[in-house]
């Protein structure tokens, strides 16, 4: 199998280890290509520090070239761009599985264009952290090319549900469950920043806890903020989409707009030079660089 991976950040180098690990678990033949817009040279495709379970090329045409499938995990922001820019390299043997969190109705525009040349569409949702489990992330799935994708699904182990034929049938959970998950960073990471200072965050966050009914809120609190800290700004682009999605419904998007604009506060903050690159899951230790942050902004 020939599969293409488009976005070679987080999520593309998780998918292609995890398939690379699977494909030598079961003796399965298995070509992986990627392209990333940071690499735009051979010489910087080779110095790249990336996971190496996959051939990073440095042009479209190229990862076009050399794949039949290609899964896109680029940022929401670019998803659609990203499509655009590689519709002159595909044919109609190509299938594109995309797995960016954006509306319902960006999916459906990348599909429409990819009808015009004859290339097949489908929409992917990713409902969980790419990491530990890489392509066996639980993914939902919907769009009429059930049968394109299935033996490479099933060969090699995706953890999937097929929502239905329509393309946006995947990716409107995902949306509508990020304005819970993705406001629930913010409204965690906004009360302990104020509450740690005062030396109230584990007080109030154990009487969230018992309300709630979630025994660990101080864990929950700690990988929640390191999370928004590390990927404020993908968030944030998420967040918009997910505004569009409760548009195109026709419905008020207030809260989903004011995450997004949380998100990029967070990332403004550039929390991951403060902390060399790596933050800490340490809800204390965030608290602190956040409201330090804040008074530069």
């Amino acid at each position: 199998m020939r599969l293409g991976i488009l976005g070679y950040g987080e999520a593309g180098q998780a998918i292609a280890a995890s398939m690379a690990e699977t494909a030598i678990e079961k003796n399965r033949s298995l070509s992986l290509i990627a392209y990333d817009h940071l690499y735009q040279t051979k010489a910087a495709c080779d110095e790249a520090d990336v996971s190496q379970a996959a051939q990073l090329e440095p042009s479209l045409a190229e990862l076009a070239k050399q794949s039949d499938i290609i899964i896109s995990v680029v940022t929401a922001d670019e998803s659609l761009n990203a499509i655009i820019a590689l519709l002159p390299y595909l044919s109609s043997h190509h299938h594109i599985a995309d797995g960016n969190s954006v509306s319902p109705g960006t999916k459906r525009k990348a599909e429409a264009l990819l009808q015009d040349i004859g290339a097949s569409y489908s929409d992917m949702a990713i409902m969980a952290p790419i990491h530990p489990r890489g392509h066996k992330t639980p993914m939902l799935l919907a769009g009429p090319e059930k049968g394109t994708l299935a033996d490479m699904l099933d060969d090699f182990g995706f953890d999937y549900s097929w929502e239905g034929a329509s393309v946006g049938d995947a990716s409107v959970v995902k949306m509508l469950r990020s304005v819970l998950i993705k406001g629930m960073e913010c409204l965690i990471s906004e009360s302990v920043t104020a509450s740690q200072s005062l030396g109230l965050d584990t007080r109030i966050l154990q009487s969230a806890g018992k309300t709630l009914g979630i025994s660990d809120m101080a864990g929950l609190a700690d990988y929640v903020m390191e999370r928004a800290g590390t990927h404020g700004r993908r968030r944030a682009a998420e967040m918009r989409e997910v505004a569009k999605t409760l548009a195109e419904l026709g419905l008020s998007h207030d809260m989903s707009s004011a995450i997004a604009q949380y998100q990029d506060r967070i990332a403004d903050m550039n929390l991951v030079a403060e902390f060399d690159g790596v933050l800490p899951r340490d809800r204390a230790k965030l608290a602190e660089a956040m409201r330090k942050a804040q008074k530069t902004l």
